[in-house]
């Protein structure tokens, strides 16, 4: 990383989870110059982000939708800008396989099963478990370093498989105003202070052999 780009994260940075929409990964990364436009995200993960990403950002209950634009020194610019609706619609999804484990339950029941998740696109994903057929079809997945379920719906079950369409958590309207950037950059400030003085008071305790 350069040390322009360290000194941007101390300044005006707030943590945000990065989720790859392609493959449903995972990432905490450092988020910067946040607008109403976009922000750049740093994190020595970026290069393995397809274009389509969510980022849940310090403060924030749910998704901000994102298209991955340009890529720096572990940077990458995210624009929160929505795509033109029909060139969005010609897109190609382009199904990956993936091994990921996680925990599915019923929307509005309580049973739960550990499924994997063996492929995944932007829109869907396809899941294998045994009990399958006790889910109901609605239901919520929980992806690994994600604090929050994701909202889908069984489309089909056939030996021991799912398919699935998702329904990202997305913000349709984030407030991104300069004074709600602020607030979250405050908050952000008062955090790390917090953490930075719960450290010093563990290595006095330390010290003193208590």
């Amino acid at each position: 990383m350069s040390n322009t780009s360290a000194v941007r994260i101390a300044e005006n940075s707030v943590t945000a989870l990065v989720v790859d929409l392609a493959d449903m990964s995972c990432f905490e990364a450092s988020a910067i110059d946040v607008n109403d436009a976009g922000c750049w995200i740093v994190s020595d993960k970026v290069d393995l982000l397809q274009k389509d990403v969510g980022l849940r950002l310090a403060g924030f209950d749910k998704l901000v939708r994102g298209t991955v634009i340009a890529y720096g020194d572990n940077e990458a610019r995210v624009s929160f800008l929505k795509d033109d609706q029909a060139t969005a619609e010609k897109r190609r999804e382009v199904r990956r396989s993936v091994w990921i484990s996680t925990v599915v339950s019923g929307k509005t029941s309580p049973f739960i099963i550990k499924c994997r998740i063996v492929d995944a696109s932007r829109s869907g994903c396809r899941l294998e478990a045994d009990n399958l057929d006790r889910l109901p079809q609605d239901i919520e997945i929980s992806i690994p370093g994600l604090d929050m379920p994701i909202a889908a719906k069984i489309i089909w079950r056939k030996n021991g498989q799912a398919g699935v369409r998702l329904n990202w958590p997305f913000d349709p309207t984030p407030v991104l105003t300069p004074e709600a950037v602020t607030a979250m950059l405050d908050r952000e400030q008062e955090k790390l202070a917090a953490e930075k003085e719960a450290k010093k008071s563990k290595k006095r305790v330390s010290a003193f052999g208590s």
